[in-house]
């Protein structure tokens, strides 16, 4: 990952074309066992959503995460959405788009991302 935030940093928006490709790894980071491991993740994303593509635009091909089935990985992907909302506001996000998918994590058996999506 520190190799990724280094590319990321370089590259700036040239990074973009290369999102495709790393997002399906870091969605997989996302539900890693060490806490360590799923914050330098999320910070990597949001900085790759700071430098080199808007939020709407990764998060077009973050949709998944929600569907994940590592249940850590669903709780991870919420809490990168507060993170990203926290970040840089509701105004960089259709969440028109994202709001269905939440909405299917309320019936979700892990009570741990029901009470995320409380918030």
């Amino acid at each position: 990952m520190d190799i990724l935030s280094a590319l990321v940093t370089r590259l700036q928006d040239r990074f973009k074309a290369q999102i495709g490709t790393v997002l399906p790894s870091l969605i997989d980071r996302l539900g890693d066992a060490k806490d360590s491991v799923r914050e330098q993740d999320q910070t990597l994303l949001l900085k790759i959503m700071d430098q080199a593509a808007n939020p709407q635009y990764v998060w077009d091909r973050m949709l998944g995460g929600f569907k994940h089935k590592n249940f850590r990985t669903r709780e991870g992907t919420c809490l990168c959405l507060v993170a990203t909302l926290n970040a840089s506001g509701a105004h960089t996000l259709t969440l028109s788009k994202i709001v269905p998918h939440i909405c299917n994590l309320l019936g979700d058996p892990n009570s741990q991302i029901i009470s995320i999506n409380a918030l």
